[in-house]
């Protein structure tokens, strides 16, 4: 009898760790290969890509990567808990895939674009840190957009000391930072920890620097050094050095944690006084023609002295309310929204446009530096998803947003796969002035579909910019998803449950067996 009850209870207890131990598997599965994959420039944007991770034990550090295939070319780092391999000689504005590892264990395959000479298309953000639901909408929205890297104001995370708040952002952020590369700046919450430094691999000295991209250069400022005793006269000195050496190019915008101007109380405490009197007559002087910047818990945009001062503060972190007393004449509009930015330049032209989570606009201005009328399409260059054979309605907006009216009608196509097309007319637009126009397309079959807009197709007009006349969306049929896996996982949790339910009554019955 009593033999009985032991095999009963081996028997039950069994069946309870069976589904335990499978998931344990798959936790000790996800932890072999590398995680929190990330890319970075440390020089030339044209010609490399460095490419960072995490293991949990020190390994080598193997990149392979290639144009056709990932096994065309192999680069090794050195031994490393947080691995960061730099890619030199690639070939600019090209796609390759790659992966990294330590010769044995590889995460899957990525992809990364080189950068090019003629624009730059990117994403603005900042303010990350606390409310990890609201941060993760924001990079989904994000990920959705096609767009060349990312520029960040600081705040990532609540406590830079705080190992496991970046392994929690690197997770959250990996949609968007693992084909596009990430340049951030330091703010007050990564109180300049080391883990900054092991997390991201960056230009120069790395608490501050600067990077080109097409016709934009771009500067990377620390604005909280106050907060450890510094000063910022070190960095005005760089910052007028680096911005003399870089006059030639047609965009100047910096990046920085503090905003010198925002409709904040900290404003009116005096706050940002050595911001407005060591750095902002520089950015004056130097012709600088964006600041960039977070703290302030929403969006502002404001102008001074021809800058436009830009407060990208909500991607993440708890939301400020704007008060309408602190309202400052330099304001041109605010909201407290979660939100990111996507800019686009040219050597004439820089769009800009803020949105919400959801795509609907916060604010949108074209600088031009040519008096000229200017087609272009409005729409955010979205991927799209389709299961196969489902039909959707996508609506495109072509507008005038130069400085001249559009007084004649103009012809456009939509150019999808197996030459198929629509001919659009565009009617005549007033500057400032929009066209909606709206064509199904149906997913033929599983698969990933470009779909090219393009403007002026008989070159009727003299534009601000002629390359932005075509404009590139991505269609991505996918598969459903496949329930038989929730239900073989449904079943084993089932299971699990029955087998404790069967022990307790066990124990039940044997302990009222012992009362009688």
């Amino acid at each position: 009898m009593k033999s009985k009850k032991i095999q009963l209870f081996v028997f039950s207890f069994i069946l309870i760790i069976s589904p335990l131990l499978g998931g344990l598997n798959n936790v000790y599965a996800k932890d072999i290969p590398p995680v929190y994959v990330h890319l970075s420039w440390q020089n030339d944007t044209l010609t490399t890509m460095t490419i960072s991770w995490k293991t949990s034990e020190e390994t080598s550090s193997i990149v392979q990567y290639g144009i056709q295939d990932v096994l065309e070319n192999e680069v090794t780092g050195e031994d490393a808990l947080w691995h960061a391999v730099e890619l030199t000689n690639l070939q600019s504005n090209t796609i390759y895939k790659y992966r990294v590892g330590d010769g044995e264990t590889w995460c899957r395959e990525l992809t990364f674009k080189t950068g090019n000479s003629e624009s730059a298309h990117f994403i603005a953000w900042g303010d990350s840190r606390t409310f990890r639901d609201e941060r993760v909408k924001i990079v989904e929205a994000v990920s959705k957009i096609n767009y060349d890297f990312s520029v960040f104001d600081g705040d990532m995370v609540e406590a830079g000391r705080e190992t496991v708040q970046w392994y929690r952002w690197l997770s959250d952020f990996g949609p968007a930072i693992q084909k596009n590369p990430f340049m951030p700046v330091l703010g007050n919450h990564e109180k300049n920890h080391s883990n900054y430094y092991k997390v991201f691999a960056l230009p120069g000295r790395e608490e501050f620097y600067s990077f080109n991209y097409g016709p934009v250069h771009f500067v990377a400022l620390h604005t909280c050094v106050e907060d450890y005793g510094g000063s910022l006269d070190e960095q005005a000195e760089w910052l007028r050095n680096d911005l003399e050496a870089h006059s030639e190019y047609p965009w100047k915008i910096v990046v920085q944690h503090r905003p010198p101007y925002s409709s904040s109380v900290r404003y009116y405490r005096n706050e940002t006084e050595d911001l407005l009197t060591t750095l902002v007559p520089i950015y004056e002087e130097y012709g600088v023609d964006m600041v960039i910047a977070g703290h302030d818990h929403w969006y502002e945009r404001l102008e001074k002295n021809n800058v436009s001062y830009v407060v990208a503060g909500a991607s993440g972190a708890p939301l400020y309310s704007l008060i309408p007393a602190y309202s400052i004449n330099e304001s041109i509009i605010a909201e407290s929204v979660y939100h990111a930015i996507y800019i686009e330049t040219y050597d004439n032209q820089l769009a800009f446009h803020a949105f919400r989570g959801d795509y609907t606009t916060i604010d949108k201005f074209y600088i031009n530096k040519v008096v000229k009328p200017d087609l272009r399409v409005e729409s955010l260059p979205l991927n799209y998803y389709f299961n196969k054979s489902e039909t959707k309605d996508i609506t495109i907006t072509i507008a005038n947003v130069g400085e001249v009216d559009i007084t004649e009608e103009t012809s456009a196509r939509i150019e999808t796969f197996n030459n198929t097309h629509w001919d659009i007319t565009v009617p005549a637009l007033d500057v400032g002035e929009a066209f909606n126009y709206t064509f199904e397309w149906t997913a033929p079959d599983y698969g990933t579909y470009a779909c090219s807009v393009i403007l002026d197709t008989e070159n009727q007009i003299d534009e601000v910019v002629e390359l932005n006349n075509n404009q590139t969306f991505f269609f991505y049929a996918i598969e459903e998803i496949d329930e038989s896996s929730f239900l073989f996982d449904g079943m084993m949790g089932l299971l699990g449950v029955f087998s404790i339910l069967l022990v307790l009554t066990l124990v039940n019955k044997r302990w009222e067996k012992k009362r009688t």
